[in-house]
């Protein structure tokens, strides 16, 4: 019975060694194949909204690799991959391959805060899995700026923002911007339009009023309007009367020059 036992337990015990044993292998192999691949890309990259971006994956390596995936993700899907089309229709995808050099590049079409984030290159051939990453960062979007005024109010609207703003309000070397009144909402690309307004009468209404666009992240200002405040100096009689006043003044040169 004990001889059995020992037998049996060294017969078993085999094949588990061999097991371990390949599987170390190959591990081995994998590691040190990947290490003849070098992949290349733009670790950070910044851009701004609207324009369109491309990112490059090179990979080269002194031995024949016999890609058998090559792809860019992002924005957890598969943005584009050898073999496989257009994976994603917002994007450009474009592959080349010289000798044992190969580039596959993704091109973002009217990139918004919405792509920013991480991409990853990823190579899959004979000599081993690679992978790296490259990191897309918006940054300094503004899409327009109106501003309005009355006699009362004063307006800035800023649309298209990112990152997130807000308004400041001068008037010469004094901030009003406590006594504005700020908003803003999110749109579906992952920008922001802020309205902010102000009281005309708040202040010295002999100085001209500023509102500025404040980036809090950055640190800095993106934009700076000065509204003109339109105020009215006449009464409604006095405005006719001058209406009239012109219209002869243009009869009487009108003669004059005939």
């Amino acid at each position: 019975m004990v001889k059995a036992k020992r037998y049996s337990s060294g017969v078993r015990t085999q094949p588990v060694f061999d097991w371990v044993s390949l599987i170390w292998f190959t591990s081995v192999v994998s590691v040190a194949g990947s290490q003849d691949v070098e992949l290349q890309v733009i670790p950070q990259v910044a851009t701004e909204c609207g324009k369109n971006l491309t990112l490059t994956c090179e990979a080269s390596s002194s031995r024949e690799m016999d890609i058998k995936l090559f792809s860019w993700l992002g924005r957890n899907k598969t943005m584009c991959q050898i073999g496989d089309g257009q994976a994603d229709p917002e994007v450009l995808c474009e592959n080349k391959a010289v000798a044992s050099n190969h580039t596959l590049t993704l091109t973002l079409i009217n990139v918004m805060p919405v792509d920013s984030g991480k991409y990853l290159c990823k190579l899959h051939s004979k000599l081993g899995p690679v992978q790296k990453s490259t990191v897309v960062t918006v940054q300094d979007c503004l899409e327009k700026s109106v501003f309005s005024t009355n006699e009362t109010h004063a307006e800035c609207w800023f649309t298209g923002v990112y990152p997130r703003g807000t308004v400041h309000w001068f008037q010469g070397d004094v901030n009003l911007t406590d006594s504005a009144s700020t908003q803003g909402e999110e749109d579906q690309h992952g920008r922001f339009n802020v309205l902010s307004q102000m009281n005309v009468e708040t202040g010295n209404l002999n100085l001209p009023y500023n509102c500025s666009l404040w980036i809090p992240s950055d640190g800095k200002y993106l934009s700076s309007q000065q509204p003109t405040i339109v105020r009215r100096t006449t009464s409604s009689g006095s405005t006719v009367k001058l209406q009239w006043i012109c219209m002869l003044v243009e009869i009487i040169m009108a003669k004059f020059m005939t």
